[in-house]
């Protein structure tokens, strides 16, 4: 294990005792050059000496040079006891440049910063999610952030509205410091595999149609219940499972991930919904509400896009319309102003 030993000297002999020098006198003090017989490990090797006062002083990078351990000036003496001995500082390693982050804020709704969620937290986040494949595929680095207090919480309220392919989250790569990484988790593969075919029909279509048509392909799997089902299920087959609006919601932004329709995930104290941006602006969309079961005639009782939902009352009042707000801004910087 390394040892640095720190050493200070104060007075007349450090200069005599480091460097050498011939016979000094100062403050009535004599040194006095008296070279004398030394052995390493039983072997004789030369080295000076001075007399002070009866005292025999040799210099110390002599034995830091004989014995194998750096000895240098740096401000005081230093003494690296594992670092071969050259007599010299070891040079610093050249610091690593911060990473210049675009200041994506400018293009964003000032409304949404204030004393938490500041400029500096929008523009790492928002650098995040424009890298996000990089940073999944481990060829990009997030970005760093300062760690205030409660930051992170209110991040994790933030990120987690983006939805799950990929799955952003917040972690801490050193003390006091905050990134949004992303990844995609490989639960959602056989989801991939299966819905391939049907993202690839989208591609003809404005996005207006494909959010519609997304909105069917998660009503035609998926019958409303109390129970929880992830997309990994409900997308993996063409089997129809039974899910609450959570599963219709998780279900509905993969697709719009994967299609790549900005979209946001949206909750009430008890129901949840989803957010698109289409044609220039923010649309509500309730898959749950829209599916009418086997009964196709009516459906779309409800707009499947839908500029509010504040008319149908506290069941579509969001929880924490901030973070939705600041998530939107994410995905589309000024969507919000």
């Amino acid at each position: 294990m390394k040892q640095k030993i720190t050493v200070f000297i104060v007075g007349l002999f450090t200069g005599i005792i480091l460097l050498g020098g011939g016979a000094a006198y100062a403050a009535g003090i004599m040194a006095e050059y008296a070279p004398q017989a030394a052995y390493v490990d039983g072997v004789p090797v030369q080295m000076e000496a001075y007399n002070i006062s009866g005292y025999n002083f040799v210099k110390l990078r002599d034995i830091g040079q004989l014995v194998g351990f750096n000895v240098y000036w740096d401000g005081h003496i230093q003494i690296d006891s594992d670092a071969p001995y050259i007599g010299e500082a070891p040079r610093k390693p050249e610091p690593t440049p911060s990473k210049s982050v675009p200041d994506y804020s400018t293009q964003a709704n000032p409304a949404i910063f204030n004393s938490e969620m500041t400029r500096e937290v929008y523009n790492t986040a928002r650098d995040s999610v424009v890298h996000r494949d990089e940073i999944a595929a481990g060829t990009y680095t997030p970005v760093k952030m300062e760690a205030a207090p409660n930051r992170r919480e209110r991040l994790d309220g933030i990120v987690c509205k983006l939805g799950n392919y990929p799955v952003f989250d917040v972690q801490v790569p050193e003390a006091g410091k905050l990134a949004v990484t992303a990844r995609y988790t490989s639960a959602y593969d056989d989801a991939v595999a299966h819905t391939q075919n049907f993202i690839d029909s989208l591609s003809s279509l404005s996005q207006r149609e494909q959010v519609k048509e997304i909105t069917w392909y998660v009503a035609d799997r998926l019958t409303y219940s109390t129970t929880i089902t992830s997309p990994t299920k409900v997308l993996a087959s063409d089997n129809v499972l039974s899910g609450n609006c959570m599963s219709y919601a998780h279900s509905f932004i993969f697709l719009c991930n994967r299609a790549n329709i900005p979209c946001v995930l949206v909750s009430s104290t008890v129901h949840q919904w989803n957010m698109v941006y289409v044609d220039g602006q923010w649309w509500c969309v309730d898959v749950s509400a829209n599916d009418a079961g086997d009964d196709v005639v009516n459906r779309g009782k409800w707009n499947i896009l839908n500029p509010t939902f504040n008319n149908y009352g506290d069941y579509f009042i969001d929880s924490d319309p901030s973070a939705t707000r600041f998530a939107q801004e994410l995905l589309v910087p000024g969507s919000t102003r």
